[in-house]
């Protein structure tokens, strides 16, 4: 007995508990153990200490605080379109409820969360991006032991009704070419007769397009979903690129934001134009013109030719000759 009295005076030195302390704080848990625990004394003890140290740390990480540690890794490996986005919506959250942002991330419930996405986030789509980076961030708070679960995983995702989108007509596709600058061309080219989407369009350099090859590669750094596709480049397309003025590295010209509103305005779509029309625009005029889903699927970059058939192939009012046309 004597040599358990000075192993545990040896294990309390100098941390200001006496022996005393130390089994009344023993007795204390004891005292709240249920009687059909299936621990041990010892096994409740450490259980509770465990829980216990859990709690105490999560207490020290708020979410306004985390957020800004998230970020920080994401700046690491993320794309600039991607950390705008991480940082937009959550800076929008923090905005909206500023009590929310100051709790600690062991602190959240899911009514939380969805209460906190529901009224920042006003359509089914942006409530959808909120939930995603929101998903994000819990899972990264986890993997720093702020906190045990994801308290998002119980939202369920807001159902999005997706509006049909007619494509251009041969001559409003023409419009959009003829008034195109030669440092323009190129990039309304490949959105109008490649179906590029507009971020990617913004990535691809010179060096991406082979003429020669009649190929476009949409390497990883420059894809949405971060895989490699080729694109095959029509004739229409093939005279456009080689009409263009190359003014640096990249396709778009400097400006390009600018310029492109400029030429939509200029081709009667001030105040209408619809987004990702010319994505739709090229899958119609392409399913019109090769019956080819699979080929259109790899160049579109879709892993599912499912929704080719549900969203984007449109081919009302688009004869076969048109077709034919839009691509020679």
């Amino acid at each position: 007995m004597n040599n358990e009295i000075i192993t545990a005076l040896e294990l309390l030195k100098n941390t200001g508990v006496s022996i005393v302390d130390a089994a009344r704080l023993v007795k204390n848990i004891l005292d709240a153990k249920p009687i059909e625990s299936k621990f041990s004394n010892v096994q409740y003890c450490a259980k509770v200490i465990d829980v216990g140290t859990k709690n105490i740390r999560n207490q020290e990480m708020s979410f306004s605080k985390g957020f800004k540690l998230y970020y920080e890794v994401k700046l690491q490996s993320l794309r600039p379109d991607s950390l705008r986005d991480i940082r937009i919506l959550g800076r929008r959250l923090m905005r909206n409820c500023s009590r929310l942002s100051k709790l600690n991330f062991s602190e959240f419930k899911r009514c939380d969360c969805e209460k906190w996405l529901t009224s920042t986030f006003k359509t089914p789509s942006q409530f959808n991006k909120g939930r995603a980076m929101l998903h994000g961030l819990f899972q990264f708070a986890i993997r720093q032991e702020w906190c045990d679960k994801n308290p998002t995983k119980l939202i369920e995702k807001k159902r999005i009704v997706e509006k049909e989108i007619t494509p251009l007509s041969l001559h409003e596709a023409q419009l959009l070419l003829n008034n195109a600058t030669k440092s323009c061309s190129a990039a309304v080219g490949l959105l109008t007769l490649a179906g590029l989407r507009p971020n990617e369009l913004r990535r691809i350099e010179w060096n991406d397009i082979d003429i020669q090859e009649n190929s476009i590669k949409v390497r990883a750094q420059c894809s949405k979903t971060g895989g490699v596709r080729h694109i095959e480049i029509c004739p229409a397309l093939k005279r456009v690129l080689a009409d263009s003025e190359k003014t640096n590295t990249k396709v778009c010209p400097k400006g390009w934001k600018q310029k492109w509103k400029i030429i939509r305005e200029n081709s009667g779509f001030k105040g209408k134009w619809t987004q990702d029309v010319l994505r739709h625009t090229y899958a119609s005029f392409h399913a019109k013109c090769f019956h080819d889903l699979p080929r259109l699927q790899l160049n579109m970059g879709h892993r599912d030719i499912n929704l080719l058939r549900s969203r984007y192939v449109n081919m009302h009012q688009i004869s076969e000759t048109n077709a034919k046309k839009f691509f020679a």
